[in-house]
């Protein structure tokens, strides 16, 4: 089981680039896959989180959060030039502008990212949390509020510099 997990997650990881960068990104989803193989607890995580409470417990918090960070981790290998760029961005990671806050990104951001954060955490629960979430059966209103939410994205975004797509870079 250990061995096809690593095939698996190396392979897709050389499917999104002849990189070696891609294979650390795939090696890395491996290792975080292990231990929940190993212990045969794998398929224990598929409930919802919280389900019947509004917040999540600390240790909920605690699963999230490592969640997100270990996810981040492994996306600076995805997104780097090469290994040393890697190791390098993740290096300045860790320092004291940990504490400050960024440059780059517009201060308008952070009033939307309660709201984002709202619309997934209260929509947790289903499939398409905008539509049986939030009950919007009227399509007109459906797409009303998608247009909303995607003039919003596009007006957070639009002092950062562009970036090309990535999968139109192969």
């Amino acid at each position: 089981k250990v061995r096809n997990t690593f095939i698996i997650f190396i392979v897709s990881g050389f499917w999104h680039g002849a990189n070696w960068t891609f294979i650390v990104w795939g090696a890395l989803n491996a290792i975080y896959f292990l231990p929940l193989l190993l212990t045969n607890k794998n398929r224990q995580n598929m409930e919802v989180i919280a389900e019947n409470s509004y917040m999540p417990s600390l240790k909920e918090f605690g699963q999230m959060s490592l969640t997100f960070f270990l996810t981040v981790i492994a996306w600076v290998f995805f997104r780097a030039e090469n290994i040393r760029h890697a190791v390098i961005y993740l290096g300045g990671m860790i320092n004291s502008s940990v504490f400050s806050f960024p440059e780059l990104v517009p201060k308008r951001l952070f009033l939307l990212l309660p709201f984002f954060i709202f619309l997934e955490w209260f929509g947790r629960k289903n499939q398409f949390p905008l539509e049986q979430g939030f009950h919007l059966n009227s399509r007109t209103l459906r797409f009303f509020l998608y247009f909303i939410l995607g003039v919003l994205i596009i007006w957070s975004g639009s002092k950062l510099t562009t970036q090309e797509f990535i999968y139109f870079q192969f």
